[in-house]
């Protein structure tokens, strides 16, 4: 038998088109092919027959061969597709995270058995589902609803923990979010990872305990002065090590479990407070400064820790600083730090707000009550970033993003010349102005049923019904305290409530009527006010029963305000 030429080299023949293309893998398959049929014709030779018919009979029975190998190779590919399948059921129907998809309504499009049973639903009936109605209230469906604005608006994952339910049970819930775009590149479905993380909140709020209880443990121990010593050695390692333990685990949960401020606790969604809302929105991505407007108790540490925990600072904490709740001589010291001896009582070097800021947000209140020989100090680190401490010629170099709050009328302490125009100016570039309750009646509702539930968990009692008489005074009330005095209020209601029903302890009067050209500055009827409720509590400034406690400021910042209205018991 003479050799035969690759397909290429051949010329045509019957049965064969000149036209016939063969891919590498063909070729391999057609020569193995003739391998075998040579050696099967080497144990039995073929009767003689023509040339050209030998040849095609020759040919068929090589593609029989390549087709016989075909045929062995797909079957080992389904096989394998088999497997893959089997597989892919394993690593996503039994999953032990819960997969969702969800439309760009909200719905449930897809699911897989985990997320059902997290759920405890079956996953049928699941599907056009909205999920929000897994959601445990209001406020957990507010954070949702946030993680969707910023995923949509970023494109980036986002991750999110809130309280859901499964079949009436409430479990904490680690979400993961990301988009699916279309050709257009808009979001089409948002794809959901869903870890039940309830453990690891039980863990997060047992955990301080823990290290307080090994500590008396410790202590306890203690049996005679050698005993004690080394008692008190083992107890400082074995504290340290709990510390270093507890600062780790803080640190995982504050980059697993996002501290959000933001929407959580300002409660409302009338026009005014949703002004408020999106300004925070627009400016939380910035480094620039903020200066938050608003009466005393309208929430203006909120928006700051709003702003701080949208931006990206918000893994650092968020220091505090009231310039009004210190002496003016201790102010310069609680800001900037100061050197060992540089002032009598100055035991040893200490940093100030502002190096414990570096990296964060400085949140100034009371930035009115700043004193005036302290102002250029002020604006020289906002503008450059430099300072010295107190009682040295060494410049610091911080980045601190500044957020400043105030109550007081700046533009007018400026006219006054009680601050500083430069200043005022460096402060004023983002303003916030945060709405007096009298000018959200809408939303006195919600803030009565958040601070009411509150309010009952803590003290242990149960209200569930507020009558509409009682919601009428709150909402005709003129609320000069604001929210922080609602608060009070209704805290005092549910004091003196003995069923489920709401009733009030304090008898709220109309609000004044308007008295035309010869209306009150407002520092004058501030000063009325404050000595009003001085008088119903006896001058009692602080403590229960006081007037710190009535129009619901820290004791420091109702003596504050007394000495600059000049307000004196008689």
């Amino acid at each position: 038998m003479r050799n035969l030429r690759c397909d290429s080299d051949r010329e045509p023949e019957i049965g064969m088109p000149a036209s016939r293309k063969v891919s590498p893998r063909d070729t391999a398959l057609h020569r193995k092919g003739e391998k075998m049929l040579m050696s099967a014709k080497k144990a039995s030779p073929p009767p003689e027959s023509e040339p050209n018919v030998h040849r095609l009979l020759h040919e068929l029975q090589v593609h029989q061969i390549e087709l016989e190998m075909q045929n062995e190779e797909l079957s080992r590919t389904q096989v394998e597709l088999d497997a893959l399948r089997a597989r892919y059921f394993d690593l996503f129907e039994l999953a032990p995270v819960g997969y969702i998809t969800l439309s760009d309504k909200g719905l449930i499009s897809e699911a897989n058995l985990t997320a059902a049973t997290l759920l405890g639903v079956a996953r049928g009936e699941l599907m056009e589902q909205p999920f929000n109605h897994f959601i445990l209230d209001n406020k957990d469906q507010d954070l949702f609803y946030l993680l969707r604005q910023q995923l949509i608006t970023t494109g980036t994952v986002q991750l999110r923990d809130l309280r859901m339910m499964s079949d009436k049970t409430e479990f904490w819930a680690h979400l993961s979010a990301r988009c699916i775009y279309n050709d257009s590149d808009q979001p089409q479905l948002i794809l959901l990872t869903i870890m039940d993380v309830t453990e690891r909140e039980c863990y997060k709020k047992n955990l301080e305990e823990l290290v307080n209880k090994r500590t008396v443990e410790l202590v306890a121990a203690k049996e005679g002065e050698e005993k004690r010593r080394i008692i008190a050695e083992v107890a400082f390692v074995e504290i340290k090590k709990l510390k270093g333990q507890l600062e780790g685990e803080r640190a995982y949960l504050q980059n697993e479990i996002k501290q959000v401020y933001n929407y959580e606790h300002i409660i409302g969604q009338s026009d005014a407070i949703s002004d408020v809302f999106f300004k925070i929105e627009q400016i939380a991505g910035t480094d620039t400064t903020v200066l938050v407007l608003g009466e005393t108790g309208t929430g203006k540490e909120l928006v700051a820790r709003a702003i701080h925990g949208l931006s990206a600072r918000k893994n650092r904490t968020l220091v505090k600083m009231n310039c009004a709740a210190l002496p003016s001589n201790l102010i310069e010291s609680e800001l900037f730090g100061h050197e060992k001896g540089a002032f009598t009582g100055a035991h040893s070097r200490r940093a100030g707000r502002f190096e414990i800021a570096n990296g964060a947000t400085l949140f100034l209140d009371e930035i009115g009550e700043l004193p005036l020989e302290l102002q250029p100090k002020l604006l020289q680190v906002i503008q450059s970033g430099e300072f010295e401490r107190v009682g040295s010629s060494e410049t610091i170099k911080v980045d601190v993003r500044i957020i400043a709050a105030t109550n007081r009328n700046l533009e007018e302490e400026v006219r006054k010349g009680r601050f500083r125009d430069d200043l005022w100016y460096r402060l004023n570039i983002f303003p916030i102005t945060i709405p007096p309750l009298r000018n959200r009646v809408d939303d006195i509702p919600l803030l009565v049923t958040f601070f009411v539930n509150n309010i009952c968990k803590r003290l242990g009692k149960t209200i569930s019904i507020v009558p509409s008489h009682v919601m009428n005074a709150l909402q005709d009330y003129h609320w000069p305290g604001n929210i922080r005095e609602l608060e009070n209020v209704l805290e005092r209601g549910v004091i003196v409530s003995s069923g489920p029903k709401l009733r009030l302890a304090d008898e709220l009067k109309k609000p004044f009527l308007e008295l035309g050209a010869h209306r009150k500055t407002l520092d004058a009827v501030e000063r009325d006010h404050i000595i009003s409720v001085l008088e119903q509590t006896s001058w009692k400034v602080g403590g229960k029963n006081s007037a710190a406690e009535t129009l619901g400021l820290d004791r420091s910042t109702l003596r504050a305000r007394m000495r600059k209205l000049d307000i004196r018991k008689p």
